[in-house]
């Protein structure tokens, strides 16, 4: 009877790991398109305005990753989860309080971390595979690195232009895809909690 009961405990956590697992995947992927979509929707009163909220957003993107991390730490991935926060966090914090004042050198900071951010996701994504969404967060990658390649591509803007929220769009995307992850895990809860 002893032996039920502490089996059925340890059901009883796994089943609660693998709820919070999925669900911090949601909550995350949630957020980091909110910041996404906040960063695109920043008044373009100056390229200075929209590059700080960008940086604000970008870095409190970071910081959901990084606690999202540490809260649900499955050693397979937590590594690369914290290396994109970390990336994200710090891109952040340069953009925002960037000793190089200048369109110029803000956009090359904002491609920067955009590209660092679609990179390390490229990697989250080939160690999530097979698992169901991780094609998700790989075009989430590659939109990343592709608006950092047109950042680049465009570069010098013009002060009606707005590299922020152009980024804004890679947060989103990526915000989508960890959805996307989360709700793929989601289906392998049991039905019912133990």
């Amino acid at each position: 009877d002893a032996m039920t009961d502490g089996t059925k405990g340890m059901a009883t956590a796994a089943w609660s790991d693998a709820y919070r697992a999925w669900l911090s995947y949601v909550l995350l992927g949630a957020l980091l398109a909110i910041c996404g979509l906040a960063a695109v929707l920043a008044p373009a009163i100056s390229t200075f305005a929209a590059s700080t909220v960008f940086g604000v957003c970008l870095a409190a993107a970071g910081l959901f990753c990084v606690v999202q991390a540490l809260l649900v730490k499955e050693r397979d991935w937590f590594n690369w989860r914290l290396l994109i926060g970390a990336i994200a966090v710090l891109g952040g914090i340069v953009i925002i309080f960037s000793p190089i004042k200048g369109a110029a050198a803000i956009t090359l900071i904002i491609a920067l971390s955009v590209g660092g951010l679609g990179l390390t996701q490229a990697g989250f994504a080939l160690r999530l595979r097979p698992a169901r969404g991780w094609h998700w967060l790989m075009l989430a990658s590659i939109a990343s690195i592709a608006i950092a390649v047109a950042l680049v591509a465009r570069f010098p803007f013009k002060l009606t232009e707005s590299p922020g929220a152009m980024a804004g769009i890679s947060l989103i995307f990526g915000g989508l895809a960890y959805v996307m992850v989360g709700l793929g895990r989601r289906e392998h809860l049991p039905v019912d909690m133990p």
